[in-house]
């Protein structure tokens, strides 16, 4: 009862895609392709310049400077090695290692955020100015 039920809707959503395929292809064919700068002048491009796109390089720009901050500033490259050291000192060689293992790949994180900004700078860049 349960397969015929499926099959039954199976073949029924097979045969209205197959319906409004067949009966609108003529309608796409007759509209025009949409423009870039229509689109582009949408609300949602505009809230993406004037909110996300800012955010997105406070939020880049905020984590660059975490990183690359000085002993005192937790998450930091420096304070990751200094925590590694008292660790070390104090024989803890399991978490040295772990702390060793994030200050490593701090320089790639700095590598990707460099990335992520030149990125969307282009973007704001190319989408955003008028």
């Amino acid at each position: 009862m349960r397969v015929n039920r499926w099959v039954g809707g199976l073949v029924a959503a097979g045969v209205a895609t197959g319906a409004l395929v067949v009966g609108t292809g003529t309608a796409f064919a007759d509209a025009p392709p949409p423009s870039t700068a229509a689109a582009s002048a949408g609300p949602a491009t505009q809230r993406t310049c004037t909110d996300r796109i800012p955010a997105l390089l406070a939020r880049i720009d905020k984590v660059t400077a975490r990183i690359t901050g000085d002993a005192a500033t937790r998450g930091s490259t420096a304070w990751l090695k200094d925590k590694e050291s008292k660790a070390r000192a104090a024989g803890d060689d399991a978490l040295a290692d772990l702390l060793d293992a994030r200050v490593a790949h701090r320089q790639e994180r700095l590598d990707q955020l460099a990335a992520a900004k030149r990125t969307v700078q282009d973007i704001q860049q190319k989408d955003c100015s008028s």
